[in-house]
């Protein structure tokens, strides 16, 4: 890698608010998060249980919207995105290794890792 590929945002996550409702009360998971991510790094998120962790990962993996706050995948912007367009740069651009797995038991693993290439229009 060199040295101005080192250099390139890839994810960006600016003043992230996260709040969940549970009836009357507010649940304040993140408040004013920040992460950049550049080309060619490994990061690794750790916490205790309840920390956030798993909220700010839906977040970065576009899986879910903040309450407040800016997400960027290669310097744009998604606040304005539609749900099809978030959908198309998770399926181009995003890789998610869930703890789960979240793996379809109809197909095999070569098939599941396969699906996305599939939905892409790699042939076979």
């Amino acid at each position: 890698m060199n040295e101005a590929t080192a250099k390139v945002r890839v994810l960006e996550l600016d003043r992230i608010v996260r709040t969940f409702r549970q009836g009357a009360r507010e649940l304040n998971v993140l408040r004013g998060a920040e992460l950049t991510v550049h080309a060619g790094e490994v990061v690794a998120l750790v916490g205790p249980s309840g920390s956030g962790k798993s909220t700010l990962l839906h977040i970065a993996g576009l899986l879910e919207k903040p309450t407040s706050g800016e997400v960027r995948i290669d310097g744009q912007s998604l606040g304005g995105a539609t749900d099809d367009q978030l959908t198309m740069i998770r399926r181009d651009t995003i890789g998610f290794i869930f703890q789960f797995f979240n793996l379809l038991p109809t197909l095999s693993s070569v098939e599941n890792v396969g699906l996305p290439l599939h939905l892409r229009g790699w042939p076979r």
